[in-house]
């Protein structure tokens, strides 16, 4: 089967030479993780990076206690595991299958060397590092400053952009994650995310029922984050 294809999915390789993508797909090993697979494990001293081509991948760390701080889920397209094949250190987190996924992977060895033949590759890592930590400080501001009342709202608002379907008037989101992974996304606990849902539930901003959301009313949920 000609990998190109395939490989034309990861958001690193859109604009690749064709030539180019065929050495980067030789340097790659595909394998299927089944769903709840840990692919990695934080402190792990490995450094290969991983190229998501289906499939959702959570990327998360631990606390002594066992409280799980999730980061972000990786999808199609997606990488993980680049800090640790640029700066060679051990896995900053862990990295398990949310579904059943395909994943290529590659030694820190060879990325470097195709990020050193290949610029318009480099500037693309950039550009996503870059977006990432964008992403981070917008979250540590949050859970410095912010009432949980308002990172739950802003939660909701990033949910609708990368998981909402505009439906009868309203967006769904679907399927959505439980109020344990919104809690650990946003830096609280399930019963505080439990009583803001039910809150909005009052207020006809959102409807639930089982994995999924119902945002109602858009505006008034933009109206209650500060800077939207």
């Amino acid at each position: 089967m000609d990998p190109v294809p395939t490989f034309r999915i990861i958001s690193l390789f859109e604009d690749m030479p064709e030539s180019e993508l065929r050495h980067i797909a030789s340097m790659c090993t595909v394998r299927a993780y089944q769903r709840h697979a840990q692919i990695l494990s934080e402190h792990e001293e490995t450094n290969d990076i991983f190229f998501v081509f289906s499939g959702n991948v959570r990327i998360a760390s631990y606390t002594e206690g066992g409280r799980e701080v999730i980061f972000h889920d990786i999808s199609d397209g997606g990488i993980f595991g680049e800090f640790s094949a640029i700066d060679r250190l051990p896995r900053s987190a862990t990295a398990v299958a949310q579904t059943d996924c395909l994943l290529a992977r590659m030694r820190a060895a060879q990325f470097h060397e195709a990020l050193v033949r290949n610029n318009g590759l480099a500037i693309s890592l950039i550009e996503l590092l870059v977006a990432k930590m964008r992403a981070m400080s917008e979250r540590v501001v949050e859970v410095s400053a912010l009432a949980v009342r308002e990172r739950v709202r802003r939660e909701l608002l990033r949910l609708v952009t990368t998981r909402g379907v505009v439906v009868h008037g309203g967006v769904t989101i679907s399927p959505a994650p439980t109020h344990y992974e919104i809690a650990s996304r946003i830096g609280s606990h399930r019963e505080a995310v439990t009583r803001e849902f039910s809150r909005l539930e009052v207020e006809k901003v959102i409807e639930t029922s089982r994995r999924q959301i119902r945002i109602l009313n858009i505006a008034q949920l933009k109206a209650e984050v500060v800077g939207q």
